[in-house]
């Protein structure tokens, strides 16, 4: 009862909001174009279609996976053009709907500085196509960041140990061949000794999921490869997720800890489906580390206890995307204030919030890259902890 509730919940606020979009872009091209009976009506019944393709998509998964794949493209693609046009059609309006006002306030003529209503809809309709086309670029080109943390934790007899961070690669319907080769081959080349997965690996069913699991199984590394669960694993089904997480070689880390070696342990905790800090079972994990060891915490929200600092090193999270389609970016700093790189916590603490390394819904990216991230611990020199961030294009 509680996840049906959710679902109306957020059923609601998704079509209030998505709704308004739809409202806005319907009335400034009936008005651009001047349109009237059967084509109005047409343009309704279209934009009706294409708001409620992502829902309709998610229901028509399980008897009908190809019309719910062609369903769910059409619509994440549309989802991500109607906020781009938007975005830039509502700066020129606002511009217009002042012109307007200060016209006939002051009685004069400024028509000159203003646009035709079809040249501005041109206008905005080209832009937000090419802001398209720069986003799916964007988003295919996976940076490689690369941070080296010193510590007195890591015994001089290891030197280097390397751990890579993926996040947030969201496999599922939206994933298109070709897209996993560049971040496999960056992953390989990086040579870890540990690869860790920060959450939401999988959200969705898609065809060749054995052959990517095994793909990913193939990784090579020193130690091993580590998960934990976020949101998205628990929206496709906790068990299934899972077992993929498994399947692609990763141990899932849900509430446990494990030894590394090297002077080095790991910490994961679950995400929670309501989004809630699942602070009881993390502050117990964190309460029963040795403080000789390098601890690891690997949590999906870029969220963290201030009172409970002193139990790790370094936490690892990933969720936010950094807004993934700029200027989305400015609303989810508000609600995540450390999304994007590494950040100083305390005193020898550290987060690192990936930007994610896939795409959520729409496979663009705007102003907020995909990465894949390369964190190097080294022993410290002297006793002093030093942190060094550094970003190289793949």
């Amino acid at each position: 009862m509680a996840s049906l509730s959710r679902w109306v919940i957020f059923l609601t606020a998704f079509f209030c909001i998505y709704g308004s979009l739809h409202l806005y872009i319907l009335i400034k091209v009936r008005r651009a174009l001047y349109l009237d009976g059967w084509s109005y009506i047409l343009l309704v019944v279209v934009l009706l279609f294409l708001m409620t393709a992502p829902v309709n998509a998610r229901m028509l998964t399980q008897g009908y996976p190809i019309f719910s794949l062609v369903l769910t493209w059409i619509g994440y693609l549309w989802m991500a053009y109607l906020f781009l046009f938007v975005c830039l059609a509502l700066p020129l309006d606002l511009y217009h709907l002042i012109v307007s006002g200060l016209q006939q306030l002051f009685n004069v003529d400024w028509t000159n500085i203003m646009m035709l209503r079809r040249n501005n809809l041109a206008l905005v309709a080209i832009c937000a196509g090419g802001a398209m086309i720069y986003g799916a670029y964007a988003a295919y080109h996976v940076r490689i960041e690369q941070v080296t943390l010193t510590s007195d934790k890591i015994p001089d007899t290891v030197g280097r140990v390397r751990l890579v961070q993926i996040s947030d690669l969201h496999l599922g319907p939206m994933l298109y061949p070709g897209r996993l080769h560049p971040i496999l081959a960056a992953i390989r080349k990086a040579q870890p000794d540990i690869l860790v997965s920060t959450g939401d690996l999988i959200d969705g069913p898609f065809r060749g999921e054995q052959e990517v699991a095994a793909e990913l199984r193939a990784l090579p590394t020193k130690i091993g490869k580590f998960a934990v669960s976020g949101n998205h694993e628990h929206y496709f089904g906790i068990e299934k997720s899972m077992d993929f997480t498994r399947a692609a070689g990763f141990k899932p880390l849900r509430g446990e800890r494990v030894d590394g070696g090297n002077g080095i342990v790991l910490v994961g905790v679950d995400d929670t489906l309501d989004g809630h800090p699942n602070s009881g079972k993390e502050n117990e994990l964190l309460s029963g580390l040795s403080t000789e060891q390098f601890s690891i915490l690997l949590k999906h929200r870029p969220v963290f206890n201030g009172n409970r600092t002193g139990y790790f090193d370094l936490q690892l999270s990933g969720h936010a995307h950094n807004g993934q389609i700029f200027p989305f970016t400015l609303i989810v700093k508000l609600f995540y204030p450390m999304s994007d790189g590494l950040y100083h916590i305390a005193e020898k603490h550290y987060l690192y919030a990936s930007r994610g390394t896939g795409t959520w819904g729409p496979p663009i990216r705007v102003l907020a890259p995909p990465e894949i991230t390369i964190i190097d611990l080294m022993p410290a020199k002297g006793g002093k902890s030093v942190a060094k961030p550094r970003q190289t294009d793949q």
